[in-house]
């Protein structure tokens, strides 16, 4: 172990032999005769010595002179001063210990005494170094995040009455600051801004430099947090830096249960603040317990990755691309996907982003490599025509030196020719760090695989990308096709950009086609292939094989006969493209989808392909969402489907859907999985439907009015499900049947039950459950209600319904009862005793309308 080195500035010789013969065996002795020799030593060995012991009266230089100078100099004022003196003077002693010595020494010398002396001195600086390098930050001086939490912690204990806000500060872009500026421009800059909250700082509160350019803050709460006052404390910032053109994003915490770990608090206000990076209009953010939610979302996700991975958790879909020279399949795009044990189906948007932030990506894309090889290879020992494959090849992955390596040792693996599998980058990467990326695409190309530039046209430096990186085929981005959709045909540039790739020998492709009219679009612009759910959904490699082996045979392929015969669809009614896609993307690996946004759309659709559709997500916030559910139900009363309805519960939409005849509402959100759920439950209700249609055949049937007999009213009730609840159930009863059937005969009686039988089934739902009791009672069981109100009025326009029709000189006219149901372990049958007490009351009180059974009635 390297000795300690300690500096002995003494002008007689003898005490120097003294001292050193005393400190040697512990201590590296340097030696010097006057205060100028030691600063020259000390100019040298600054950072080496662990102390000075200076004698006061020397020539040249006396040690008075000597300790002011290196007392003023920052370099040396840490290095702890033993003074030594021949005279025992009170005077020296306190002159020196007042210009910043340690310790005073008498001579002669002790030796014990000395090195007790020395050892303790030393061992206090390098404590107190040890406390000042936790206490604060080496480049601003404010305190260290270490510190910062137990300074935090403290102010929070001992001002319990008084409330405290978080709040962090990232400044935005800071690196393209530190490419403008250099390094030590942008450390100047930290350490302005340290200032700066230095400066604003009061008691009570405490700020820290976080990490690189975030600062935290715990300031006193602040109750009127505005778009406004931020952006005036940028202003103040600026200004007070003296630097234009920065931007300051703010995270706020408002500290409200202080049993919260204070390292989670400051994440807290960290999360908001990143919630709003590249939000150009947006200054600050609030945490609330809407970013908690995503926040445990999020880290169940991380929590789950690894082991989804080894257990094949992760699957990889395959999406057809088609030439427009004969439509036929001319490659696919490999995707994956996540089928998780609990959560099911998850969106790509859930966890990709979370996985190129925390580097899990890179194996996530080389499991996504080698199973996409596999599949090439397992098709080409079948005997099929070679069809390229495009691999997504992340941000992250490029910065692995070995990524060519990595790619050319799979292709080698499986016997494959690199240039059947393609690699797609996204533009973000080129932007990062362009000319890294340009060398390795470089190196790529010219090992033979084929580079494909992915969402082309979604910022800002495509053109640029076209210029310089060396490419094969060029992808349109689908936002960009959807506004271009929007503008005349003379007025858009994706012609200019095909013909410009096209000048560069690049291929277009262009993804994301969903109707008709951009295929349309598309074509006449001339670009050479595309993809999107209007050719087909993501396949498991099963479905893709299917199809693949097919095209052997196949003269051509075209998108018109793509949609399967058979394949359960949704129907999604929706204008908000990011939302309708985000669905397909999910859904369509389960599922058909198709697409619509008006009811004219809604109504070609179902009439060309209605057949196969189980389900229509319907968007309220269309602005003709109730007409649109109108054509709904009419195609209801043909098909057997169900009808989701989303948007805001505010309102009163909720309510309006409901009974305009949808099967059921939701909120609109990006939760998937809550969805998905919805889905399966209404394609139950579905199945549970059929089997009511099956028992509704002669046995379970009445003979005069098609509904259901009493028998079949039993078996419907128990093939009941829970999410069937809240359930009404109505006990009708037709009015002076007897006297009908005396005056008019039997045949006219009957016609008037039938026609009762119609108005039934004309103001409910097909899923509805509908019987004749007997005679001349009825009992119709209406599914999912659980308004009183609702279940009034739909009791009273039935009645009034009836009450229209004519036969004869007959004025039709009936009573019902009604009892609502909500407790799933009843079964409606034993509770017509109760509806046939409200009956009663209608027959007494209110004949011809509806009444709701009340407790001890």
């Amino acid at each position: 172990m390297r000795q300690k080195q300690i500096l002995v500035v003494e002008d007689n010789e003898l005490n120097r032999e003294m001292l050193a013969e005393i400190l040697s065996a512990q201590y590296t002795i340097l030696e010097a005769e006057n205060g100028e020799v030691a600063l020259d030593i000390l100019h040298k060995h600054k950072n080496d010595i662990a102390l000075i012991l200076l004698d006061i009266q020397m020539p040249v230089m006396d040690g008075h002179t000597f300790l002011n100078k290196i007392k003023e100099d920052s370099e040396y004022a840490l290095i702890p001063v033993i003074v030594m003196t021949q005279g025992d003077s009170e005077e020296d002693e306190i002159y020196a210990l007042s210009h910043g010595a340690m310790d005073f020494l008498p001579k002669p010398y002790r030796p014990q005494i000395i090195l007790h002396r020395i050892a303790s001195i030393i061992n206090l600086r390098e404590t107190a170094a040890m406390v000042n390098q936790f206490k604060y930050d080496r480049l601003t001086g404010l305190f260290s995040k270490e510190y910062f939490y137990q300074q935090l912690t403290d102010i929070l204990q001992q001002n319990p009455d008084r409330e405290y806000d978080i709040i962090c500060c990232n400044i935005e872009n800071f690196k393209l600051y530190n490419d403008a500026f250099g390094i030590r421009g942008g450390d100047q800059l930290l350490c302005n801004i340290a200032g700066y909250f230095q400066d604003r700082t009061k008691a009570t509160e405490v700020v820290c430099r976080f990490r690189a350019d975030r600062f935290v803050w715990l300031i006193r709460r602040y109750h009127k947090y505005s778009e406004e006052r931020f952006l005036e404390l940028n202003q103040e910032i600026t200004s007070y830096l003296g630097a234009g053109n920065l931007s300051f994003k703010w995270g706020v915490y408002t500290v409200t249960d202080r049993t919260i770990p204070v390292e989670k608090m400051c994440d807290r206000a960290m999360l908001a603040v990143d919630s709003i990076k590249g939000q150009y209009l947006k200054h600050y953010a609030i945490y609330d317990e809407v970013m908690r939610d995503k926040l445990l979302r999020e880290q169940e996700i991380l929590d789950d990755m690894k082991e989804a991975l080894d257990e094949g958790q992760f699957q990889v879909y395959l999406q057809p691309k088609f030439s427009f020279s004969d439509y036929r399949l001319a490659g696919a795009e490999a995707l994956v996907r996540w089928y998780h044990p609990q959560k099911g189906l998850m969106s790509p948007g859930d966890f990709i982003p979370l996985f190129e932030k925390n580097g899990f990506i890179t194996q996530l894309d080389q499991y996504v490599w080698e199973e996409t090889c596999k599949f090439m290879r397992e098709w080409k020992d079948k005997g099929y025509p070679c069809i390229p494959v495009s691999v997504n090849v992340s941000r992250a992955d490029f910065y692995h030196e070995d990524l060519a390596d990595v790619l050319l040792s799979l292709t080698g693996k499986y016997d494959l020719d690199p240039e059947t599998l393609h690699l797609e980058i996204t533009e973000s990467v080129y932007t990062e760090n362009p000319n890294h990326i340009m060398r390795m695409v470089s190196k790529l190309r010219n090992m033979g695989f084929v580079i494909e530039l992915d969402d082309f046209g979604s910022g800002y430096s495509s053109l640029n990308m076209l210029n310089q990186m060396e490419l094969d085929i060029v992808k349109l981005d689908m936002k960009f096709i959807q506004s271009e959709m929007a503008k005349p045909e003379e007025q858009g540039i994706l012609r200019f950009i095909t013909e410009l790739a096209h000048w560069k020998k690049f291929k277009v492709v262009a993804e994301g086609i969903e109707t008709k009219e951009e295929l349309e679009r598309i074509k006449k612009i001339g670009c050479d292939y595309g993809q999107g759910y209007y050719f087909s959904r993501p396949l498991c490699k099963q479905e893709f094989e299917e199809k693949y082996r097919n095209q052997q045979t196949e003269a051509s392929q075209t998108a018109e006969l793509q949609d399967v015969e058979g394949e359960e669809s949704i129907l999604i009614v929706d204008n908000d493209h990011a939302y309708r896609n985000m669905l397909k993307q999910t859904l369509g690996t389960k599922y058909h989808v198709l697409v619509a946004e008006s009811a004219e759309d809604v109504a070609d659709c179902l009439s060309s392909q209605g057949k196969s559709v189980a389900v229509v997500i319907l968007s309220m916030m269309l602005p003709d969402g109730l007409d649109i559910l109108g054509v709904l139900n009419a195609f209801k009363s043909m098909r057997n489907f169900s009808v989701l309805a989303v948007g805001p519960y505010e309102g009163g939409l909720e309510k309006a859907a409901l009974q305009a005849g949808a099967d059921d509402y939701t909120g609109k959100s990006d939760d998937i999985y809550c969805l998905q759920k919805r889905i399966e439950r209404l394609l139950g209700m579905l199945d549970s439907h059929e089997k009511e249609s099956q028992l509704q055949n002669e046995v379970y049937r009445d003979y005069l009015t098609g509904l259901m007999n009493r028998r079949g009213l039993h078996a419907a009730c128990h093939a009941l499900s829970p999410e069937d609840f809240p359930l009404a159930v109505y006990f009708f009863d037709l009015d002076n049947m007897k006297q009908i059937n005396d005056r008019f005969g039997h045949e006219i009686g009957d016609l008037v039950l039938k026609q009762f039988g119609a108005v039934l089934r004309g103001q409910t739902r097909n899923t509805d459950i509908l019987a004749r009791y007997g005679g001349d009672e009825f009992v119709a069981i209406l599914k999912k209600v659980s308004s009183e109100q609702f279940v009034l009025k739909k009791g009273q326009d039935i009645c009034d319904s009836f009450s229209l029709i004519q036969i004869e000189d007959i004025s039709a006219a009936c009573s019902a009862g009604v009892i609502l149901c909500e407790d799933k372990d009843k079964v409606p049958t034993k509770l017509l005793k109760l509806a046939d007490r409200a009956l009663y009351r209608a027959k007494s009180e209110n004949k011809g309308g509806c009444c709701l059974w009340k407790e001890g009635e």
